[in-house]
């Protein structure tokens, strides 16, 4: 629910603010390209926007976390949800529990993958946030300003 989550922040917040920009957002998930079309479809997110990842390259390059401890055992998640629920009552979150379907990964450690994000330009590295638990996303607003300042 968190992906579910944070796809709609960005379609609604994020991709507005790059028009006109340089700047362009993709994002990769983990699943089929199949599955990638229907989570679009989900949550309102524009498919061209989104890469599947079936064998977890990208994450594996970018060394993002994985494992059960940063899934559900760090005390990240519980203030993550904490922040969103002191900003606005945890509206985005409680929308997409709403309407979270599950589903499984192709592979099954994927289930307990963990994301991030990060600002290119060109090759050089800008911004990186690799989330250190479920829902502990990048603050939105520092990705927005890098990412147009460059």
């Amino acid at each position: 629910m968190f992906c579910q989550e944070l796809a709609a922040q960005l379609a609604r917040d994020v991709l507005p603010a790059l028009e006109g920009s340089r700047a362009k957002l993709l994002t990769v998930g983990i699943g089929t390209p199949e599955r990638a079309r229907e989570f679009c479809s989900h949550v309102g997110f524009p498919a061209e926007a989104l890469y599947a990842d079936p064998e977890n390259a990208a994450y594996d390059a970018l060394q993002l976390q994985k494992g059960v401890v940063d899934t559900f055992f760090t005390p990240d998640t519980p203030f993550a949800i904490l922040r969103r629920l002191q900003a606005d009552g945890a509206a985005d979150l409680v929308a997409a529990t709403s309407r979270w379907k599950p589903w499984l990964p192709p592979k099954a450690d994927q289930g307990l993958q963990q994301g991030g994000a990060f600002v290119f330009e060109g090759e050089r590295l800008l911004f990186q946030h690799r989330d250190p638990s479920t829902g502990a996303h990048a603050d939105l607003n520092t990705l927005l300003r890098v990412a147009l300042e460059a």
